[in-house]
């Protein structure tokens, strides 16, 4: 999906809920109820594919306090994060029936020249390559966030001037219990989505069913096509030209050329790889990634990638499946970003018998939302995820996934 494709999608829920608008109370100015639904059904979209994985929020909210040299922030970060996810959706709502009017306005245009500030700094600097306003649902280059922020704020703009035309779909406490009933809705979905269980819906590339090794390469009608330039210097002459690789000198004449410089034309542009930071390795410093992705067996994938900020209780279960997996002759092991002597310390805790394997934080926050949490994978393909909180016993597992 496009974000045009997702403009006329909200565009067209908009005009459904302008026609409900319309019958019953007849708008004066049509183009500002369109505009007032439009606003209000993009901020509710927004917010609620964001409240599907919060956490992934949170750590894009990261990338960004650690831009601007706000590290210090990051404890912050997951209850910032559902707070501007809540915000998000309530104002969308109470924008639609005209709830609050006012303060809901004021805080719109908060909230938008925020984002644009954001989103116009990142296309400007490149430095933070996704601004997270869709979540994994739905990833923007920079400069595609920034003018999508751009026209939401002619909109707004254009709703502050004509404020007094703005009515809402009903009023009174029918309203006001609309926007705290979703409100409170809203927070609480938040919760549900990493707190007490994963994602309801997966948009990340682990999710179940997908290949991680085919999404580890770029098909071929979406690799980078590039034009070399290559500059020469005449050593008799002293002149510069330039050379396309295919006319590079050679042989002989190559010794009367001196290189000057290389330069790069992309004539299209490629797309990255869904996954392109999948590494791990064992205390050696062995690079684990074939012995993972290509094991025709079941193999069980603990994700623990804070090991002092993790649920140390789960790991009771998680070593009852370890024995179970083991003797069966699957693979399991434990993926953290920790350093070994935070490792070795941890695992005589929890009495760990297993092999722990070290990688980038970043990536094994992708695979699973849950510190720790349970991935199977099958010739490198994806069979189950699971929530520390929802870890099955190894008779389920035998019964729903080990076929």
């Amino acid at each position: 999906m496009t974000v045009y494709t997702l403009v006329g999608i909200i565009g067209a829920i908009a005009l459904v809920i302008n026609v409900v608008r319309y019958l019953i109370n007849k708008p004066e100015r049509l183009f500002v109820a369109y505009v007032q639904d439009f606003v209000g059904t993009f901020f509710i979209f927004s917010g609620a594919v964001k409240a599907i994985d919060p956490l992934g929020t949170a750590y894009k909210m990261m990338d960004y306090f650690v831009e601007f040299g706000m590290g210090f922030m990051e404890p912050l970060t997951v209850g910032f994060a559902v707070f501007m996810i809540v915000l998000e959706i309530a104002l969308g709502v109470a924008l639609i029936l005209n709830f609050m009017k006012t303060v809901t306005l004021f805080l719109l245009t908060g909230m938008i020249v925020f984002f644009t500030f954001l989103t116009g700094y990142t296309s400007y600097t490149g430095n933070v390559t996704d601004c997270g306003c869709f979540g994994d649902f739905l990833k923007l280059e920079p400069i595609v966030s920034f003018g999508k922020d751009l026209f939401l704020s002619v909109l707004i703009v254009i709703l502050l001037l004509q404020a007094r035309f703005i009515k809402g779909l009903f009023s009174g406490l029918p309203a006001a219990a609309t926007v705290v009933a979703i409100t409170v809705a809203s927070f609480f979905f938040c919760l549900y989505n990493f707190v007490w269980n994963l994602p309801i819906v997966d948009f990340r590339p682990y999710a179940i069913g997908k290949n991680i090794p085919e999404q580890m390469v770029v098909a071929e009608e979406d690799k980078a096509i590039i034009d070399y330039v290559f500059v020469y210097k005449n050593k008799q002459t002293g002149e510069n030209k330039q050379f396309k690789q295919t006319e590079l000198p050679r042989g002989e004449e190559k010794q009367n050329w001196e290189f000057v410089e290389r330069t790069d034309i992309v004539i299209k542009k490629g797309k990255d790889p869904n996954i392109n930071n999948f590494r791990l390795e064992d205390e050696d410093g062995n690079v684990m990634n074939d012995e993972i992705l290509t094991n025709p067996d079941y193999t069980f994938f603990v994700v623990a990638y804070n090991l002092n900020h993790t649920h140390k209780e789960a790991f009771a279960q998680l070593n009852e499946l370890a024995a179970k997996a083991e003797q069966d002759g699957y693979m399991f092991f434990v993926g953290t970003s920790a350093p070994r002597s935070e490792i070795e310390t941890f695992r005589h805790d929890v009495q760990a018998a297993y092999p722990f394997f070290t990688g980038d934080g970043t990536f094994l926050k992708t695979i699973n939302r849950s510190n720790p949490g349970l991935m199977i994978i099958k010739d490198g393909t994806v069979v189950g995820q699971w929530h520390h909180r929802h870890l099955p016993t190894y008779d389920e597992l035998k019964a729903n996934t080990l076929k």
